[in-house]
């Protein structure tokens, strides 16, 4: 995976000496900023399929013409972020550079992969899972992209936008912590969520931020994510977080909350919770050895900070 990117490169290297200036370059103020760069795109985006796509097409035409607005419309996000990352923070946007995206996308698809077969596996030699059917093989195009768009937007915003402004200004565990809470409380109005599946997705939160610390970038952390959602509910027919998708598999569930998730899915296991929690508290290591961890502004020297000002 790629190692030539630091955490100091994703600090803006804007440095105003007004006030107008400093409020501008607050993170706080460019987590606002960013959304409203944002805002656009997923209103069109939503209008789009709610007063064109869904009232004029059907069928196989609908899915070609889906498809190819879900592709238009990440490149339309990389567009705007990049626009963004130039004109507000007047830098590259080295979170989302192409060089080595897929490598590291696959890695991160390999550990999800990984661990969801890990608990099927699991749950088919205790006699807790069982394949009833097989669904249409549609399905698993229509997964790739529901969940693979779903996590992108949801990592582009929680990791590389409020996550890294978060942590530009409070350091990385500070950060880490803020954005797990986030990450958990959003998560409180899903069907079947409770305290506990919330506290549980916090802990397991801590592997995606992880992840986007160790490389500073997008895509091993979206790889997590995606796939995870992907394998778990679009093939094996689990719930995601609470929610019941289509799947390419339609399962027999049975066995013990604490086993199996229940109704919330295996990110409620006890089993993924702890191993989620391992995995990202060993690629946080890593981080550390890589010197990824970014302090408080307060702590930080003025030799580590961009000489650029404006």
């Amino acid at each position: 995976m790629s190692s030539s990117i630091k955490s100091q490169q994703l600090f803006t290297n804007v440095h105003p000496e007004n006030l107008s200036g400093k409020i501008i370059q607050f993170p706080l103020t460019r987590i606002i900023i960013m959304v409203l760069f944002f805002m656009p795109i997923s209103v069109i985006n939503n209008l789009l399929y709610e007063y064109v796509l869904e009232p004029s097409l059907s069928g196989i035409y609908f899915s070609v013409v889906h498809y190819a607005a879900t592709v238009i419309s990440f490149i339309v996000f990389l567009i705007a972020y990049r626009l963004y990352t130039r004109y507000i923070e007047r830098r590259k946007a080295y979170e989302i550079s192409g060089k080595g995206s897929l490598v590291e996308f696959g890695i991160g698809s390999l550990i999800s992969l990984g661990m969801v077969l890990l608990m099927v596996g699991m749950f088919v030699i205790l006699g807790y899972y069982k394949a009833a059917g097989f669904n249409s093989w549609k399905i698993i195009i229509d997964s790739i992209f529901l969940f693979g768009m779903g996590a992108f937007i949801q990592e582009l915003f929680f990791r590389s936008i409020v996550f890294r402004l978060t942590e530009e200004f409070l350091g990385s565990w500070i950060a880490l912590v803020i954005i797990a809470l986030i990450f958990g409380i959003m998560h409180l109005g899903n069907k079947n969520a409770t305290l506990f599946t919330s506290g549980a997705l916090m802990f397991e939160d801590v592997l995606l931020t992880a992840a986007f610390i160790f490389t500073r970038r997008l895509w091993l952390v979206w790889g997590i994510h995606a796939s995870w959602n992907f394998f778990q509910a679009g093939i094996f027919g689990m719930p995601n977080s609470g929610i019941t998708f289509k799947s390419w598999i339609t399962p027999e569930i049975k066995g013990p909350a604490w086993l199996t998730g229940g109704s919330f899915g295996i990110e409620a296991s006890y089993i993924i919770i702890l191993l989620t929690f391992a995995i990202g508290l060993f690629i946080l290591k890593l981080s550390v050895n890589r010197k990824q961890i970014v302090l408080p502004v307060w702590k930080r020297k003025t030799a580590e900070l961009p000489e650029t000002v404006i």
